[in-house]
């Protein structure tokens, strides 16, 4: 993997050198006057903030017919928070120094209280009109052993349509519509209990997808290895099978954006141990979700279902997301999330970021078998979802059984997103 972004890199530097010394040769590499990007020094966009983004594109021609695009992509985001809980308090940079050591946390802080959430770096590329060749790393900023954490993503496209993409490689699994929104684009900081727990992780398959059939439909069809792997995975556990049908509803209904779908994913051996992570603990996963958005207005709601088969408990939970635009670049969001396992305790409290306020409370007093939790919080957008601020409270409870004590606590979050 550092082999193949070291070889970008000096493509990237010996393409800015032919174009600095002899413009010449440019035309054999496919610089024209249809040629914009960073490398043919014609950055595109209406505002000089549109242009500063738009450097992230190193070449685009649409005329070319071997490289239509090559770019780079990547996201920083930070945040802190400080949660509390019963009387007590604990705020994430003292979380951080007491669980340094932990091999379960991994990640890196600016000073005591500000958490480097994601880093990533990678590229996108499009080639021969109908191909693509998108990857991304995890950037490790404690440089521990070097700034390389892992391999997020790393697949190629077939993509002649819109209705039809097959794709393989290593993938993040989009099981839940809170999945299938790009952590550069959600608007709470975290994802929901639910979402998180059926999420199989980045895993090695092939999947094909498409919309637009028949004026609405839309489908995904995903096969792939079970085992959570820092690169690419050795295959040598079970499989998970993913499969959605929806439909675009916004015609019909008058909406600016309509979908409704329906997602089911079957995991063949739950809890599979990989390098990086276990696979969920759920046989069969279900989600029905529904988004609209009209105006300033945005609502999505989703149902998760989790068949433990024995292994565990099942589950089940409701997520409903309102936002609403109180004026140009502010948003209003608020949150509501319930889940519920059918046996005692088989619900854990989410890692991030109630674990900020159970100070002196085991791992199995963490656990319980109802979980409420509403959220409110404003977003402010500077450039789009390219680069806005956050801020939210979240107020969760956790109901347990027998000695257990109930948790109710509440975790105030501030953060910023950026990306290209």
């Amino acid at each position: 993997m550092k082999n193949i972004y070291h070889q970008i890199a000096i493509t990237a530097f010996s393409l800015s050198v032919l174009k600095a010394q002899d413009s010449s040769l440019l035309p054999s590499f496919g610089f024209s006057e249809q040629t914009t990007g960073l490398l043919a020094g014609r950055l595109v966009g209406d505002t000089a903030m549109d242009r500063a983004w738009s450097s992230a594109i190193l070449y685009k021609n649409d005329f070319n017919p071997i490289l239509q695009e090559f770019a780079l992509q990547g996201r920083t985001h930070l945040q802190g928070a400080d949660g509390h809980s019963k009387g007590n308090r604990k705020t994430q940079g003292h979380f951080e120094a007491a669980d340094r050591n932990s091999p379960s946390r991994d990640e890196s802080f600016l000073g005591d209280d500000v958490e480097i959430r994601r880093a990533r770096l990678g590229f996108k590329s499009k080639w021969f009109n109908n191909y693509k060749f998108d990857g991304m790393i995890n950037l490790d900023t404690n440089f521990q052993p070097s700034l390389y954490g892992s391999l997020y993503d790393l697949y190629v496209s077939y993509a002649p349509s819109d209705t039809f993409n097959l794709s393989a490689g290593k993938t993040k699994v989009k099981f839940s519509r809170e999945q299938e929104t790009s952590s550069n684009n959600i608007l709470t900081f975290e994802r929901t209990l639910l979402a998180n727990a059926l999420f199989p992780g980045e895993l090695t398959g092939v999947w094909a997808n498409g919309k637009g059939i028949q004026g609405g439909w839309l489908y995904e069809l995903g096969y792939y290895g079970n085992e959570r792997h820092k690169e690419f995975s050795d295959l040598d556990g079970g499989r998970i099978i993913l499969a959605k049908v929806g439909y675009d509803y916004s015609a019909q209904s008058g909406l600016e954006s309509a979908v409704a779908s329906v997602h089911f994913m079957h995991n063949t051996e739950p809890s599979y141990r990989g390098n990086l992570d276990t696979s969920p603990s759920y046989t069969e996963s279900y989600a029905i979700t529904n988004e609209i958005t009209q105006g300033r207005f945005g609502l999505v709601t989703e149902a998760l279902f989790g068949n433990g088969n024995g292994k565990q408990s099942d589950v089940q939970g409701i997520t409903i997301l309102p936002s609403y635009f109180i004026a140009p670049g502010l948003q209003l969001i608020t949150r509501f999330q319930y889940a519920a396992s059918d046996d005692k305790d088989d619900l854990t409290l989410p890692g991030r970021y109630e674990n900020l306020s159970t100070t002196g409370l085991s791992t199995a007093q963490r656990t319980g078998d109802k979980y409420l939790s509403s959220y409110a919080g404003l977003n402010y957008y500077i450039n789009g979802h390219k680069l806005k601020l956050m801020t939210g409270i979240e107020y969760s409870s956790m109901e347990g059984t027998g000695t257990r004590p109930d948790f109710d606590g509440y975790t105030w979050m501030n953060g910023l997103r950026f990306s290209f």
